[in-house]
């Protein structure tokens, strides 16, 4: 899973920072063995030498947000966002933890409230991308395409080589009926990830909206060659190969399509193909 990912590595960062650069709480030894638990995956003990942290410090936000990954990690999103939620409590100026807590409500389908958090972990740092682009992700989520474009566009400025932010923003351009705009945005992706077999995909059929039809082909062959899932792709190249007159090619597109039991083959094959020369 995207989200669970991005915790992990956020996580690994803070794990390495956080006695570093948090004053506000003292990492005691207990904090310390918590952490080395929890890198070694042992959550159990986390737990138990984190809950032995608080009982030296109750104020410890450190030891709450720490814990709030080793509840997430055993499976337990309630007590995960109830201790990120305790650690911004003790911290208001807590950035990762509101990002954490951010990334938690989110999985857990709470869209307002991850909002919330995305947006108060921006207003702690303004140029923190990975949580514009976790904000976007959620509107796109609610469908507030215009939200998630503005936060899209704030991505791309901080972090130009983030594929997944010009992806991202192609779907939402492409919702708002911004063809073109979609299609730049996935040629960004391509020129970031040449072998990215989605965005092929993708642009071949936003290329074949627009009637650009040998475009669309190309880019359905490079999904093909690329070993799509999307066994669509054969029937929307052969229709935009009927429509350049290449009617064998479209065929053959189509039985393709229908073997592989792509809906509304038959009847393409049927239409095009049946008894033609």
């Amino acid at each position: 899973m995207k989200h669970l990912e991005n915790l992990i590595v956020i996580a690994a960062i803070i794990f390495i920072a956080s006695c570093k650069n948090r004053v506000e709480s003292a990492c005691d030894d207990h904090y310390i063995n918590g952490v080395n638990y929890l890198l070694a995956n042992d959550f159990e003990k986390a737990e138990s030498e984190l809950q032995l942290s608080l009982k030296v410090n109750p104020k410890n936000a450190n030891s709450y947000y720490e814990l709030g990954y080793c509840y997430f990690y055993s499976g337990n999103s309630n007590n995960a966002i109830t201790a990120f939620d305790k650690a911004v409590e003790l911290n208001p100026n807590f950035m990762m933890a509101y990002y954490a807590d951010g990334q938690v409500k989110q999985i857990e389908g709470k869209s307002k409230e991850a909002i919330a958090d995305y947006t108060r972990a921006i207003e702690l740092k303004n140029d923190f991308a990975f949580a514009y682009y976790t904000r976007a992700t959620e509107y796109i989520a609610i469908a507030d395409a215009q939200k998630a474009i503005d936060d899209l566009d704030k991505v791309i400025k901080l972090k130009p080589d983030f594929y997944r932010a010009f992806a991202s923003r192609a779907a939402m351009k492409r919702n708002i009926g911004d063809i073109a705009g979609a299609i730049q945005d996935y040629s960004e992706v391509l020129r970031l990830d040449k072998s990215n077999i989605a965005t092929y995909y993708n642009r071949g059929i936003l290329y074949g909206e627009s009637k650009q039809y040998k475009e669309a082909i190309d880019d359905l062959t490079s999904a093909i060659d690329l070993k799509t899932t999307a066994n669509s792709a054969y029937l929307y190249r052969g229709i935009y190969e009927y429509y350049l007159d290449r009617k064998v090619s479209a065929c053959t597109d189509f039985t393709r399509a229908q073997l592989l039991n792509v809906p509304k083959a038959d009847e393409y094959v049927k239409k095009y193909c049946v008894g033609s020369k």
